[in-house]
């Protein structure tokens, strides 16, 4: 692909590069806000048997990782701290205790036990609690938000479900974009956007020939998973409908106030086919699609696959009983 190609459009642009970035998060949890996914990753200690004891040895998160622990299970449970040992895992390394309730900070109050306060996320911490307890009732109980809470250090990291490495966010980009190109009305929808038909044109070559040396542009497949129909144009995985191009270019408070706006045009949400799990990586090629917000909403974190079985096991359902309700 050429080094430099005609710019996108402002809107598609940007909601491309920020499929490379997790959700939003606030202050008071412990996940950094929007950022990218190759970040450094947290692991609740309740799921580490869902990875390959490689991970914890090796490079597999570009920027490291970080379990978290309960205090119970750190300071009651033997079996944790034996699990911890075999997967190679430190208190104040590479991890750290996790404070949600106020009656974990009653009882295991890391200040008795010396402990310090993790502000580092790549190993070693150098620290070996965060808390995030939220306020009471009771007016000596305000929230305790303590580690990672600094505006040059906000979050310990990201949710490990949301972890891509560089080069899958890259290449993922790449079919993006791609599958914007396959929109019915997508050149018309970049001419009146002010790109000209020569940079449309070398923007689709390039895209193209970039999808086909990496193999990301294979129809059939991308057919089979819902991304595009039979017509090769890139479709909502749920609805199942065309999408046009032109909802790319909107935001959602454009598409709200203005009444003249096709029904069929909605905001464009990205999709992950199969949904974000703990133990997978999911933000990948292929699993990625483009969609109707609306039919996102309905998707939430399930995923297209597992929404589909719950909407077929809703209608059969409501077919028994319409007849049961006839008889």
């Amino acid at each position: 692909m050429p080094k430099r190609l005609p710019k996108l459009p402002t809107l598609l642009q940007s909601k491309i590069y920020k499929t490379g970035q997790t959700r939003s998060a606030n202050d008071d949890v412990v996940f950094q806000n929007r950022a990218n996914r190759n970040g450094t990753v947290l692991i609740p200690f309740e799921s580490i048997h869902l990875f390959d004891i490689s991970v914890f040895t090796s490079n597999r998160f570009e920027s490291g990782f970080i379990v978290l622990i309960s205090p119970e299970a750190y300071y009651t449970n033997p079996d944790a701290l034996a699990l911890m040992k075999a997967r190679k895992l430190k208190l104040g390394v590479n991890t750290i205790l996790f404070y949600e309730t106020r009656a974990q900070w009653n009882e295991f109050n890391p200040y008795k036990n010396k402990l310090t306060i993790a502000e580092k996320r790549t190993s070693p911490i150098d620290g070996h609690f965060v808390a995030r307890i939220l306020s009471s009732n009771s007016k000596d109980e305000e929230k305790i938000i303590l580690g990672f809470n600094t505006s040059n250090c906000k979050g310990a990291g990201i949710r490990v479900a949301e972890y891509a490495s560089l080069l899958t966010i890259k290449a993922s980009h790449l079919q993006l974009e791609y599958l914007f190109w396959l929109c019915y009305n997508s050149k018309e929808v970049a001419l009146d956007a002010g790109m000209t038909e020569s940079e449309i044109e070398n923007r689709i070559d390039a895209i193209s020939t970039a999808c086909n040396n990496q193999k990301l542009s294979d129809t059939d497949r991308l057919y089979k998973t819902r991304i595009i129909d039979n017509a090769k144009n890139t479709i909502c995985p749920l609805c199942l409908k065309k999408l046009s191009a032109e909802a790319f270019l909107l935001n959602f408070f454009e598409s709200s106030e203005r009444s003249d706006i096709n029904k069929d045009i909605s905001p464009i949400n990205l999709f992950h086919i199969n949904q974000l799990k703990i133990g997978e990586f999911n933000h990948a090629p292929y699993n990625l699609a483009w969609g109707h917000q609306n039919c996102n909403m309905i998707c939430k974190e399930t995923g297209v696959i597992e929404t589909i079985k719950w909407m077929k096991e809703v209608v059969v359902n409501t077919i028994i009983f319409n007849k049961d309700s006839s008889a």
